[in-house]
């Protein structure tokens, strides 16, 4: 395959993900009808009233609400072009990126995975989950402050990469549902595979293109 074919297929599965992502995000915001007021027989409320009052109905809402916030944002911070172009607009929306994730949506995760429904090992993967992306948002902001851009954009793609968990579990969810998977442990098994999947593969390509560029670079010997 040309280097030239190979950059147009990049380019189109870069463009289907996005429109996957939007979709998704909609979709799950449609949803949120049956959260205002809270109706308790919709499949995320369901058997939640005992402890919904409170605490938790706080950390409810902030997430589910920013969560859509920081996944349509991140797909225009993370574009290259925008950030070229509209520099002043790309650190504005950043700085607010930053602190939805930091103030919203790892306290809403994290405070939500201790009542997980599925068991305690995926209260300990949203957990993580929560705590991971708020490190990385935390880091990718130090690194934008200390110049080091690389960095920044290494870390704000780590972060963006666990926001997306959402709509990979969306999409293990529906998968089960279209092959009639009712399994015990496919839940808890989701839970972790909807960010370790992911994120792995972000860690895999960028390993892959830090060893081809070392390949290529010329060794002193090969210098004329």
């Amino acid at each position: 395959m040309s280097n030239d074919r190979f950059h147009r297929w990049m380019i189109a599965i870069k463009l289907l993900t996005a429109v996957l992502i939007v979709k998704v995000t909609l979709t799950v915001a449609w949803g949120y009808r049956n959260y205002w007021p809270p109706n308790f027989n919709s499949d995320f409320l369901h058997g939640r009233e005992g402890y919904f009052a409170g605490a938790y109905q706080w950390a409810f809402y902030a997430h589910i609400a920013s969560g859509p916030i920081t996944l349509l944002l991140g797909l225009v911070l993370l574009n290259d072009r925008f950030r070229l172009r509209f520099l002043r607009w790309h650190r504005v929306l950043g700085r607010i990126q930053i602190a939805t994730i930091l103030l919203l949506v790892t306290p809403g995760g994290l405070w939500m995975a201790y009542y997980a429904q599925s068991g305690p090992v995926a209260a300990a993967s949203f957990a993580l989950l929560a705590v991971l992306t708020g490190a990385c948002a935390a880091l990718g902001w130090k690194a934008a402050v200390e110049r080091r851009f690389a960095v920044h954009r290494r870390w704000m793609w780590r972060g963006y990469v666990l926001l997306c968990s959402a709509v990979v579990l969306r999409l293990l969810g529906g998968l089960a549902t279209v092959s009639g998977v009712q399994a015990a442990w496919f839940d808890p098994l989701a839970a972790w595979m909807c960010w370790l999947v992911p994120l792995a593969a972000l860690e895999g390509q960028a390993y892959a293109r830090t060893a081809t560029t070392k390949r290529m670079k010329p060794t002193a010997h090969g210098r004329t």
